[in-house]
């Protein structure tokens, strides 16, 4: 089962937004997602604060930028 990060923060619809679309989709591998909430965390912050929602990779730190469109099953499947 591989790792994702969902890098979020508080009082974000969009990140509420892409949970709900990972949790749509019916993958054939079950992945294990952790919520990162970058406001506790001031490096992360500083780097990602008008970019989240952000889904990473955690075996190559791949990075997918919201929206996430068709790249998504994908992205998850690699």
């Amino acid at each position: 089962m591989d790792d994702f990060y969902l890098l979020t923060k508080p009082n974000c619809p969009l990140c509420n937004e892409a949970l709900a679309e990972i949790h749509r989709l019916q993958l054939e591998e079950p992945v294990r997602l952790h919520w990162v909430d970058i406001s506790e965390q001031p490096e992360l912050l500083e780097e990602y604060a008008l970019l989240v929602p952000v889904l990473v990779r955690g075996k190559d730190d791949a990075e997918l930028r919201w929206p996430f469109t068709n790249e998504l099953t994908e992205f998850l499947s690699a």
